[in-house]
C-alpha cells in the first residue's frame, strides 16, 4: 500500500471502513474481544513506535526498571519525525499489529479516535493510574481525552519558546527579550551581521514550518476556525503574520528553506545565530557544554503575546495490538511522574515538562539525576516554560488536523520560498481547509470542532 497523501486520505478512510467491516466485525466488538483476552498469554516484549531518535532514548534508558517492576520491555520502531502519520495509518487501515504502543502528537488523535484506531486506557485500568490531577490542564484536558473517554497519557509537553544570547544582546544595547514581534523584528535587524551572525532563526523547511507561521497568527489574535468551520488562516491576522515571518527571513541563515528541527538547534548552538524560537528542549542542549558554545550566555523567554505548543507526544495502545493488557503496562510505567521527571530535562532527549510537579528547580536534571544547568540557567528556564503556558495556544487536534496542517505547511512553504504572497498562499489554504470540510462533513467538524474549543476553555486557555 503506498504511503497516504493529502489526496488520497479521504479514499483511503474508505478503504479503512471497508477493512473494518470486513467480516461483519465492527471496531466495537474488536475492542471488546481485544479488551477481554487474557495478560498472561501476552507478549512482553512490545513493539513501540515513535518518531526516531532522541525521543525514543528514554523507553531504552528505563527498559531494566521497566522490566523489573512491571514485566515488559519495549522495542522501538521508529519512524520518520515528517512522514510519521501516513507510515501509521497506512498500517493501521490493514489492522495490522506491528504496532503494540503508538507515540505521536496530538493532532492525529482526533483522525484516530474516529477511524477506531486506538483502544480506550479505562478498558485495562482507572484514570487514577495516570495521576491526571498532576499533568498540566492544557494537555490533559485537550489532549489526552475525546468524548469524555482516556484514550491517551501523556509523554512530551512541547511549546516554542525564544533561546537568545545575552552577550550579543549586551554588546547592542538590548535589555531583554523582545514581547511583541514588532520588537522582535526589530531586535532581529538589529543583531543581523552576516556572514559571522545572523539576527534570528527559524523552521523554514517543509514539514513543519507551518508552526512557525501560527506562532505570529496567535499572538494576532488568529483562530484556527470561526465557529461554522469558516477558516480564520486567511484574515488580516494570518496574512499579517506570515508578512512577518517573510521579513524575518531577510534576517536570517540563507539556507533558512533548508533549516529543521536539527538544523535550527545548530543555528544557535554553534553561535552563528543571537536568537531563535525553537521547542522548548532547546535549552537543555544550550546549556551542555558537549553540545553548546554558549553555556552560561543564555537566556530563555515565552513566545511574544501567544505561545504555540506545537507537536508534544503522547502514549495510546493500538487497537489491533495483541497484547493491549501489557502495553497498557508499558505506558503506565513510562507515565508515571517518578519516571518522566527524569528525562524532561534530559539535553539527550527531545521530551518537555507536562505535569505541575515537572516545575520543580531542583529537577532540572538528566536521567542519571546529574544537574544539566547552573541554578540561575534552570530558574530562568523554568519560569520561560510557566510564562509560555500562561499565554498557551493550543495545536488543532480534530478529525482532520494533519490534513489541514500538511496543506498549511506547504503554501507557508510557498510564500516563503517567494511562489505567491502571503495573501494568496493563505486564500489557497483556505481554500482547501473549506474542501477538506466538506469532505469529512461539515456539520461534524462543526461540533468536533466546537467540543475541542470547549476543552481547552474548560483548562483555562483564553481562545
Amino acid at each position: 500500500m503506498p504511503p497516504i497523501t493529502r489526496r488520497n486520505f479521504l479514499a483511503d478512510s474508505a478503504k479503512a471502513s471497508a477493512l473494518l467491516a470486513l467480516g461483519g466485525t465492527s471496531v466495537g466488538s474488536l475492542l471488546s474481544a481485544c479488551g477481554t483476552s487474557s495478560a498472561s498469554s501476552e507478549a512482553t516484549t512490545l513493539a513501540v513506535e515513535i518518531d526516531a531518535g532522541q525521543n525514543a532514548n528514554p523507553f531504552m534508558w528505563f527498559a531494566n526498571d521497566m522490566q523489573s517492576a512491571v514485566g515488559v520491555s519495549p522495542k522501538i520502531i521508529g519512524l520518520p519525525f515528517v512522514g510519521q502519520y501516513e507510515k501509521i495509518v497506512s498500517e493501521m487501515i490493514t489492522r495490522s499489529n506491528v504496532y503494540d504502543v503508538l507515540v505521536f502528537p496530538p493532532f492525529f488523535v482526533g483522525d484516530f479516535v474516529a477511524k477506531g484506531f486506538l483502544h480506550k486506557l479505562t478498558d485495562f485500568g482507572s484514570e487514577s493510574d495516570f495521576k491526571l490531577d498532576d499533568v498540566l490542564p492544557v494537555y490533559r484536558d485537550v489532549y489526552l481525552k475525546r468524548n469524555g473517554n482516556l484514550y491517551a497519557a501523556a509523554y512530551d509537553g512541547d511549546q516554542l519558546q525564544i533561546a537568545y544570547r545575552k552577550d550579543m544582546f549586551d554588546k547592542a544595547g538590548i535589555t531583554k527579550a523582545p514581547t511583541t514581534w514588532d520588537e522582535f523584528v526589530a531586535t532581529a535587524q538589529a543583531l543581523h551581521q552576516p556572514p559571522t551572525q545572523y539576527g534570528n532563526a527559524f523552521y523554514g523547511q517543509r514539514g513543519f514550518c507551518y508552526g512557525w507561521f501560527i506562532n505570529i497568527f496567535a499572538a494576532n489574535g488568529g483562530k484556527w476556525f470561526s465557529s461554522d468551520m469558516t477558516p480564520g488562516i486567511a484574515g488580516d491576522a494570518g496574512v499579517k503574520a506570515l508578512e512577518t515571518l517573510i521579513k524575518l527571513k531577510r534576517y536570517a541563515p540563507p539556507n533558512i528553506l533548508q533549516i529543521g528541527y536539527p538544523e535550527l538547534n545548530e543555528a544557535y548552538l554553534n553561535g552563528s545565530t543571537a536568537m531563535v524560537v525553537q521547542w522548548n528542549d532547546l535549552a537543555l542542549k544550550a546549556e551542555d557544554s558537549t553540545k553548546s558554545k554558549s553555556v552560561g550566555m543564555n537566556g530563555y523567554a515565552p513566545s511574544p503575546v501567544a505561545n504555540y505548543m506545537p507537536y508534544s507526544r503522547v502514549m495510546a495502545i493500538s487497537a489491533y495490538t495483541s497484547n493491549p493488557h501489557n502495553s497498557y503496562k508499558l505506558i503506565q510505567y513510562m507515565n508515571r511522574s517518578e519516571v518522566s521527571i527524569k528525562d524532561v530535562y534530559d539535553p539527550n532527549c527531545g521530551e518537555d515538562p507536562f505535569r505541575t510537579s515537572h516545575f520543580d528547580t531542583s529537577a532540572v536534571k538528566d536521567h542519571t539525576g546529574k544537574p544539566t544547568m547552573s541554578a540561575a540557567a534552570a530558574t530562568t528556564y523554568v519560569s520561560a516554560n510557566k510564562g509560555g503556558l500562561a499565554i498557551g495556544y493550543p495545536e488543532l487536534s480534530i478529525p482532520g488536523a494533519p490534513r489541514y496542517i500538511d496543506i498549511l505547511d506547504l503554501k507557508v512553504n510557498e510564500a516563503l520560498s517567494g511562489g505567491s504572497t502571503a495573501a494568496q498562499a493563505l486564500k489557497s489554504a483556505s481554500d482547501e481547509w473549506n474542501s477538506i470540510t466538506t469532505a469529512l462533513d461539515k456539520s461534524a467538524q462543526v461540533k468536533a470542532y466546537a467540543d475541542w474549543v470547549d476543552s481547552f476553555h474548560k483548562a483555562g486557555i483564553n481562545y
